[in-house]
């Protein structure tokens, strides 16, 4: 269920795009409202044979023309994760500490806080993390703890312009960068220094206009952790590009089972047949891997290729809206789709570009902020209208949430223990292998079966005898 929607390039941005923007939101006001009033229901195709009377070869593709799979790979003999990671709060909170309190997580846009002053709260798991601009321009995060007696400081999820920050218990002020500079009645204490009390600083770093941090106080440095990432994107000015629209939803599901189903189009034929219009499940390869070659990555994905003239991925498959700046005739006629482990996704249109952020607020649920980021020079214009990305979106979405709290049921029933993976779900596997070796320091998913024995042919039979 939608709990929020957004559009705009970013408080504080006063540009002609945000004009253009404007002018899409005021002409689509009635449109936006009815559609965030409306639940969303169950996929509108939920079975293969209906998926394939729109002509889909789904039960023809043959391990031969297989992109996904190789003879040998590793998913073709392995057993999913058991159902106790998707519903166990123990290992939920395991997985805060482990991988969210540890990795490099995506928290915003640079443009949500353009100003000095400017602030955003954000949640990761139970800690609460502020991250404010401080008067020299540098984006900071910090726990948002007073350094007194540990009261929560901030409570609002977003603010502009802040002077100070001040705690509401007993007033003790920090600067925007974060120094202790006003503790009333501590003039007398023994042993204390303002310089030694400021707030408890987080790893902040910034890459492609957003906001990342890291809990973790011997972190490696953002851009070594997502440097395939940047490889992969660095002829694209990701950087220039500017909010257009943003959807958060609630998903009675696993942070985790979330992540798998963006890992694999498997599921595209039956739940999603608009998307599988455009871009054939079986198009396309993967080309980032987290857990195969050497050493360890945090991206794994690949791409989807468009069917016939199809040039986006958007209600009718095509878009008056150029081909972002940097994109190749290779890429006009793909779809890019990285997970940044552990909850970001990062889908690269040739027109705009789409993330996600999953969220997880328990074992059993989880919140997705979806954003919809487009050129500048395309907001600009009086006609800018990305509800044909949006709307295609949205409905994608839903229909994903409602499979995967649906899948979140049945994980957890007592006779369901561990499946196979099918040869379209090398990246899922590769997912949960690298999430399985963060949690365990291995992973027990691959099933090394005995090689089976050759019947002994009749002339070899007839040999023995002699």
């Amino acid at each position: 269920m939608v709990d929020e929607k957004e559009g705009g390039p970013g408080s504080g941005e006063k540009d002609s795009a945000e004009l253009g923007l404007r002018s899409w939101q005021n002409a689509n006001r009635e449109r936006r409202a009815i559609t965030h009033l409306r639940s969303f229901g169950p996929p509108k195709i939920l079975n293969s044979a209906a998926a394939l009377s729109y002509g889909s070869p789904m039960a023809r593709v043959q391990l031969s023309d297989n992109p996904r799979a190789r003879p040998g790979d590793e998913h073709l003999s392995a057993r999913t994760p058991p159902g106790t990671v998707y519903v166990d709060e123990g290992v939920f909170q395991q997985e805060m500490e482990k991988l969210f309190f540890r990795h490099w997580l995506n928290v915003g846009h640079v443009s949500q806080i353009p100003n000095p002053g400017d602030f955003i709260t954000r949640g990761i798991g139970t800690e609460s993390v502020l991250f404010v601009r401080g008067g020299d321009g540098v984006v900071r995060g910090f726990y948002n703890v007073c350094r007194h007696r540990g009261t929560r400081i901030v409570t609002d999820d977003h603010g502009e312009k802040l002077r100070s920050i001040v705690c509401p218990y007993h007033a003790w002020t920090y600067s925007t960068e974060g120094k202790l500079v006003g503790a009333p009645h501590t003039d007398a204490l023994e042993d204390f220094d303002k310089e030694d009390f400021g707030l408890y600083p987080v790893n902040t770093d910034t890459w492609g206009g957003f906001i990342w941090a890291n809990l973790d106080p011997r972190a490696e440095p953002l851009k070594e952790a997502i440097a395939p990432l940047i490889a992969r994107t660095e002829r694209w000015n990701v950087a220039g590009l500017r909010l257009g629209a943003k959807h958060v939803y609630e998903v009675n599901a696993n942070w985790k089972i979330l992540a798998e189903n963006y890992s694999e189009c498997y599921h595209c034929a039956p739940i999603h047949p608009g998307l599988n219009r455009v871009t054939p499940y079986f198009t396309g390869d993967n080309d980032a891997w987290m857990t195969r070659g050497k050493g360890v990555s945090t991206v794994n994905g690949g791409f989807q290729t468009f069917a016939g003239d199809y040039t986006s991925m958007t209600v009718s498959g095509y878009t008056k809206r150029p081909p972002l700046k940097g994109m190749t005739e290779d890429d006009r006629k793909r779809i890019y789709y990285w997970v940044v482990f552990p909850n970001m996704f990062f889908s690269m249109h040739p027109d705009y570009l789409m993330i996600h952020r999953d969220w997880p607020l328990s074992a059993s649920h989880s919140k997705i902020e979806c954003e919809w980021y487009f050129d500048p020079e395309a907001m600009a214009r009086p006609d800018f209208d990305p509800s044909d990305a949006v709307d295609m979106w949205d409905e994608i979405n839903r229909q994903d949430w409602a499979v995967c709290e649906r899948t979140q049921l049945g994980v957890g029933s007592r006779a369901w223990s561990r499946g196979r993976y099918s040869d379209q779900e090398p990246l899922v596997y590769d997912l949960d292998k690298a999430y399985t070796e963060r949690m365990a320091g291995a992973s027990s998913l691959a099933v090394k079966r005995p090689a089976r024995k050759r019947a002994v042919t009749s002339r070899k039979r007839r040999a023995g005898r002699r």
